[in-house]
């Protein structure tokens, strides 16, 4: 059994991953529950200053087209803003895996990125609360406003620009992930034989449910926005996109054919597309083990790592982890994942041993040698 990388020390006793996680508190939970706070003060406080019924919706040209009591955005802004603090502790579900796993936690960009996004969404939601109750502070008739560009602009801008601070004051930490696993074994051939394997990548009940749950959510999101009156194209562009990703992702990624044989690895969709190939004279290793998909990549599917891993993973068990001469170690969850593992040491191998390959010797090296 080999070790991939070096064992980490507890997390305990890394100071520049502590200092991480507390700043991705800080951005991701304490700054949108505080403008929260503040947000609902000032609105409290200018509560006795603003018309009734007032504006709560504005269009996309910054035209008040909606009205209401007061109290509504009391009830709505901080309850979105509490809602997008919650996805802060996303992240926390990602920590007790890692924790959960031989190998330690993980950190890198992803956990800079999510609590930046929050508070951005944070910022942009508060601001939307303090400049439409701002500019209607002592008007007799909210019907008197004037079209202001403002209202659209100045959130997205205000939003944009905190989430980009928020993800600037993290520390850069990065660890990548530990694993063990033992080497993939090359079967010997007889001169005529061949090597050739074929099985699947099937997906877990579990992910089955996470992915049809958000499906629901989607499904009865978009029939919501779709009853808003007035329309909200944007809301329901949002939604509608958001459904067809979530869709696609599901279907694509259902099953994964797999084939290896002398010409290398092959995954392809049960569609037919997306599809990985790696020549087996680019494979440098081949190792089989257990695959942790959310520790090691944040969830399920086609995958990319924060220490730059490609894998495709639909659940936590056996799977082949392989090296390439040139590019992104690979990372695949299979079911007899040794055999698979033999097999694809030993198309490499024999593509190694080909005349011409990568790794083989050429015969000026080899004159050299004698």
């Amino acid at each position: 059994m080999t070790d991939t990388d070096p064992v980490q020390p507890a997390p305990e006793a890394q100071p520049d991953l502590q200092r991480a996680r507390v700043a991705a508190r800080i951005v991701g939970l304490v700054v949108p529950v505080g403008l929260v706070i503040v947000g609902t003060i000032v609105t409290l406080a200018w509560l006795p200053r603003l018309p009734n019924p007032m504006a709560v919706h504005w269009n996309g040209a910054g035209v008040a087209d909606g009205f209401g009591s007061p109290a509504v955005g009391l009830i709505v802004f901080p309850l979105a803003g509490l809602l997008i603090a919650a996805t802060y502790f996303s992240t926390r579900l990602q920590y007790l895996q890692g924790r959960a796993r031989p190998g330690g936690e993980l950190w890198g960009p992803i956990n800079r990125l999510i609590p930046a996004i929050g508070l951005g969404a944070a910022a942009a939601i508060s601001s939307l609360n303090i400049i439409t109750t701002a500019i209607q502070l002592d008007l007799p008739d909210a019907r008197q406003l004037e079209p202001n560009l403002a209202v659209p602009l100045m959130p997205a801008i205000i939003g944009i620009v905190a989430a980009g601070l928020g993800y600037l004051v993290q520390p850069r930490v990065r660890i990548a992930a530990a694993t063990e696993a033992e080497a993939g074994n090359p079967l010997e051939l007889a001169p005529a034989e061949r090597v050739a394997w074929i099985g699947s990548i099937g997906v877990s009940r579990t992910y089955l449910w996470v992915m049809g749950s958000a499906l629901i959510v989607l499904v009865a999101s978009l029939i919501l926005v779709a009853g808003i009156r007035p329309a909200e194209p944007v809301a329901i562009t949002i939604v509608s996109v958001s459904l067809l990703v979530v869709l696609a992702l599901t279907v694509l990624c259902m099953r994964f054919n797999v084939q290896i044989d002398d010409r290398g690895f092959e995954a392809r969709s049960f569609l037919g597309w997306p599809a990985l190939r790696v020549p087996a004279a680019d494979i440098a290793d081949v190792e089989v083990g257990e695959i942790h998909p959310f520790a090691e990549f944040g969830g399920w599917g086609w995958r990319l790592s924060v220490d730059g891993k490609v894998g495709i993973v639909m659940r936590t068990g056996e799977g082949i982890r392989f090296s390439r001469r040139q590019g992104r170690q690979v990372v695949v969850t299979i079911d007899d994942a040794e055999s698979a593992a033999a097999a694809l040491a030993t198309a490499a191998r024999e593509a190694r041993a080909r005349p011409g390959e990568p790794g083989e010797p050429d015969e000026k090296d080899r004159k050299g040698t004698k």
